[in-house]
């Protein structure tokens, strides 16, 4: 399961929408790449492939829907 808030940047300022949660799902096959749909509050699914990295503390991500460019890390919460 997948649940927490989006964080970003542009043109080098950090961006955190703390307001809008998102929650979604994963899978990840034995050669620790994968897939994920995450479903920010109020919009539309997002799906991405994804790479398991730092033993397991991180997936890095880039989005597969057509016209859209956004890539980022899915680090592990406390």
């Amino acid at each position: 399961m997948i649940s927490g808030h989006v964080a970003g940047s542009e043109d080098g300022t950090i961006l955190t929408f703390a307001e809008g949660p998102v929650t979604g799902s994963y899978t990840v096959g034995t050669d620790c790449r994968g897939t994920a749909t995450i479903t920010p509050k109020g919009l539309p699914e997002m799906h991405f492939s994804l790479v398991v990295v730092d033993c397991g503390k991180e997936m890095l991500a880039i989005e597969t829907d057509a016209d859209t460019v956004v890539s980022g890390t899915l680090v592990q919460g406390n």
